[in-house]
């Protein structure tokens, strides 16, 4: 029985907080900002943990006190264990960032941070993402083998074929261009600016079409789990979902509505 108590509490749990997130399509109401602040303390509070187990004690803890520490007392010097305590007094400068007085102090692991981080992020950049980038636009000005194709089989997709490079280079060279201040957009520049903010446009729009696929799929499998899906119970057996979701749905509605009642209509 406790574990049929404990699946139904968590299945009522899964419920009501997916309706209390669903719940801001009304307005802003205590119930979703419950669900709000709950996601970021849990999601903080889990952070902490992994942070703690996976790179606080492996990384620090346990190389310093069984090689470092534990070296020395068999005088043994290892020492790049021993050099963790640079780090180790970093972090510890950065908890001074909670008393004005010694704030400054946390400035000082701020900026080691920032300064590798930034190094680092250059070079990463600029081996995965630029050079890569730019390798990928030297093509030729029409694929191999693609005027064959669409001579030999004349249709849309072969004539889309052909102009793949010659679009993918013209876009670039036009959003390049865009993005060019030194000299005014008029004339040619202006006209090769203009086709350029169109190629933006387009790979914008679709950016945002991925994105808005991405979300509906996220909401068809919420929906389908509130109205649809049946809970396994440990005795045997199922129990249907959407019955725990009326009786769930019920419920915040009438919260709903007394705070609507209490509140009264929300400020424009």
């Amino acid at each position: 029985m406790t574990g049929l108590y404990a699946l139904t509490f968590k299945l009522i749990l899964q419920i009501f907080f997916t309706l209390a997130v669903f719940s801001f399509l009304y307005r802003d109401t205590p119930i979703y900002r419950f669900a709000e602040h709950a996601f970021v303390g849990v999601a903080a509070g889990y952070a902490v943990v992994v942070q703690f187990h996976t790179v606080f004690l492996p990384n620090l803890v346990r190389p310093l006190r069984d090689e470092g520490i534990s070296g020395l007392m068999h005088h043994q010097v290892h020492t790049a264990a021993l050099l963790l305590v640079v780090p180790g007094i970093l972090g510890f400068m950065i908890f001074f960032k909670f008393y004005d007085k010694y704030a400054w102090i946390a400035r000082w692991p701020m900026a080691v941070v920032i300064g590798y981080y930034s190094g680092a992020a250059i070079v990463g950049s600029a081996q995965g993402d630029l050079i890569p980038q730019v390798q990928a636009n030297i093509l030729p000005f029409v694929k191999a083998g693609a005027l064959g194709r669409f001579t030999a089989d004349p249709g849309l997709f072969t004539l889309l074929d052909v102009l793949y490079n010659p679009i993918l280079i013209v876009g670039t060279f036009c959003c390049l261009v865009y993005f060019f201040f030194s000299k005014e957009h008029r004339g040619v520049t202006g006209g090769t600016a203009t086709i350029g903010i169109w190629f933006l446009m387009v790979s914008f729009g679709a950016s945002y079409g991925s994105t808005v696929m991405t979300r509906v799929s996220l909401f068809l499998e919420r929906a389908y789990f509130l109205m649809q899906e049946h809970t396994l119970l440990p005795g045997g057996g199922d129990l249907a979902n959407w019955k725990i979701t009326a009786v769930v749905l019920a419920l915040v509605l009438m919260f709903l509505v007394v705070f609507r009642v209490r509140s009264g209509p929300e400020e424009a």
